[in-house]
């Protein structure tokens, strides 16, 4: 069988770029465009410290990627550190709805978006389940403000201390 006679073979991701009338890349440029991290612009800002920026490079990444618990958690993050806390909430959320709540690092960040927004009984609901044995000292104090939250005795600098502990045991990223 000479190679003009064998079928051409399409991947599915070709196949859905071409129905949607979107380029398909030659082989040898797939390769490479999978080879690339598509979160590395995002990965480097957010390491710099630059939110904003890692907002938008992972808001261009999440896109082909959204099952990744990871960027999703980072991107929340980011836009938590920038004051857009309903849209970090949603991030938040679906990293929990992604791990069937098991994500310390989302739950501590929605229950602090929660907060942010004046949502006390929920902040009080996430901030009960939340489990890190790693970080015995931040469990504590995210299930002690869950419960002032529920008796109305939470304290108006809350949300701080509980971010302030949570970026010193390393969950939370320092703000810049």
């Amino acid at each position: 069988m000479s190679p003009a006679d064998r079928p051409t073979v399409v991947s599915r991701r070709n196949l859905v770029r071409a129905l949607l009338g979107r380029n398909i890349p030659s082989s040898g440029e797939e390769a490479r465009q999978t080879q690339a991290d598509p979160h590395a612009a995002g990965d480097a800002a957010f390491i710099a410290g630059d939110f904003a920026g890692a907002v938008a490079a992972y808001r261009a990444s999440v896109r082909g990627d959204l099952s990744n618990v990871a960027v999703r958690t980072r991107l929340g993050q980011a836009l938590f550190l920038t004051g857009q806390f309903i849209q970090a909430r949603v991030e938040f959320e679906h990293a929990l709805r992604l791990t069937d709540g098991q994500n310390p690092m989302a739950r501590i960040g929605l229950g602090l978006c929660l907060l942010e927004l004046g949502k006390t009984a929920k902040a009080a609901v996430t901030l009960a389940a939340f489990a890190d044995p790693e970080r015995p000292e931040l469990e504590t104090q995210a299930h002690e403000l869950a419960a002032a939250l529920e008796a109305d005795q939470a304290p108006a600098t809350a949300t701080s201390g509980l971010l302030a502990l949570a970026q010193a045991t390393g969950l939370f990223p320092e703000s810049a």
